[in-house]
């Protein structure tokens, strides 16, 4: 099947018990340009092949001398020495994954993360976690509180305790007081992938038990679509 069909399962009940491995997966089949590397690879991949024969019975040999096996880049990762033909020449799987962040044959966009199970490498010691667009703007996070020294200091301190509460639930409900861990995180990143399909799928109207703003998960959404790593670097809990 070609990439180009549309996601029409809707049911993300199985994104409820998912870590933050297959999370970051979730993300990246999601992903455009992961999308159209896939493409180009599994045609590669498939016409390779046909040439050659399939593994374990290819000629290894000829599919490594063909070159729509391998991609030129500049090879500094030791981790690929094992899928280098030479200096500067990777084989494509694993410029698949030495690009996109994982240890494996590439699989396809097509499926969710019941389906496979991604290795990733580890993230280098310098990985720098880039600035989300959605997260919390501090000032919406501080209240400011005057009090009156001529009244009841007990009254006025209920009383700021009550627009407190009801602050942090204002703030719950667009989505803008979330707790940067996997567990504080993996409502808002369903609705994530609800609106991403919804948009790729022209679906109107999808209900959703989550009532966040949909700026606020349409900034979400496109964080993650490109920096998916990030969630390797959350907390479990």
């Amino acid at each position: 099947m070609g990439i180009a069909k549309k996601i029409i399962n809707m049911d993300y009940s199985y994104t409820d018990t998912l870590k933050k491995e297959q999370w970051a997966w979730e993300f990246l089949r999601r992903n455009n340009s992961y999308q159209k590397d896939y493409q180009w690879f599994i045609t590669q991949w498939r016409a390779l092949e046909k040439d050659y024969g399939v593994s374990p019975e290819m000629d290894y040999q000829a599919w490594k001398q063909d070159p729509r096996s391998y991609k030129i880049i500049d090879i500094s990762s030791e981790h690929d020495g094992n899928c280098a033909i030479s200096d500067d020449k990777l084989l494509i799987e694993c410029w698949m994954g030495n690009k996109w962040g994982f240890y494996q044959f590439p699989q396809s966009p097509q499926l969710n993360s019941m389906d496979v199970d991604i290795t990733w490498r580890p993230l280098p010691p310098d990985y720098k976690v880039h600035d989300n667009p959605a997260k919390n703007n501090k000032n919406e996070l501080i209240q400011s509180v005057d009090f009156d020294l001529t009244k009841s200091l007990k009254e006025q301190v209920e009383q700021v305790k009550h627009k407190v509460i009801i602050a942090q639930r204002r703030l719950r409900k667009q989505g803008l007081l979330v707790p940067f861990t996997l567990y504080g995180k993996k409502a808002q990143w369903k609705s994530c992938l609800i609106y991403l399909d919804s948009v790729k799928n022209n679906i109107q109207n999808v209900n959703r038990k989550e009532e966040y703003n949909n700026a606020q998960i349409n900034k979400e959404a496109h964080y993650y679509l490109n920096n998916y790593l990030n969630i390797l670097t959350l907390l479990e809990k």
